[in-house]
């Protein structure tokens, strides 16, 4: 396991585990608020919407992100917090984190 993969999955567990702890939850992740974030954001980048006309096509889309095989809430706010070359580093509230990841999970087809 490279460094990446076990800092990733720490990460991953640390999310988890500290939600575990944090008692009853009293706001859920907010879509709405995730696409505003991904709009102001992500998208100089990144497809983050259906009515965005232009990003970088080396990058992969909201829509694809959302539709990876096994993705979860977790592995996204994971890739956000310790991003891999060329994405920086954005800074952001847990919060904001999980409202970003619930909306690009929000792109996933079902079926």
């Amino acid at each position: 396991m490279d460094l990446r993969t076990a800092l990733t999955l720490g990460v991953a567990l640390l999310l988890g585990g500290g939600l575990a702890f944090a008692g009853p939850v009293t706001n859920r992740p907010d879509p709405f608020h995730g696409k505003k974030l991904a709009q102001q954001l992500c998208s100089n980048c990144h497809l983050v919407d259906n009515q965005q006309q232009q990003a970088n096509a080396d990058v992969p889309s909201f829509n694809e992100i959302a539709n990876r095989e096994g993705q979860t809430a977790g592995a996204i706010m994971a890739h956000i917090m310790l991003p891999k070359h060329p994405m920086p580093t954005i800074p952001l509230t847990q919060s904001e984190l999980a409202d970003l990841a619930v909306y690009i999970l929000s792109m996933r087809k079902s079926g």
